[in-house]
């Protein structure tokens, strides 16, 4: 009886680790873009209202595929 449920754990785990190096395969194979953003927050200091406030995010695609950015919003 402990042979068969050992056997059996065995076989389990062995088709885990089968599974998951397939799917990391998959993931590795397929081109994607990958957005990298240096700085992601910023303060600004207090403003007059109706002032235009404007700051450039600068945003590098690290990835091996076209990065899309179809449009801009705010909070």
């Amino acid at each position: 009886m402990k042979i068969k449920i050992a056997f059996f754990m065995t076989a389990f785990f062995f088709v885990l680790m089968i599974f998951s190096a397939v799917q990391t395969d998959a993931k590795e194979s397929s081109p994607s873009p990958k957005a990298v953003i240096e700085q992601t927050v910023v303060e600004f200091s207090p403003v007059v209202e109706g002032s235009a406030v404007t700051h450039v995010f600068k945003i590098e695609n690290k990835g091996d595929a076209i990065l899309n950015i179809p449009g801009i919003y705010t909070e």
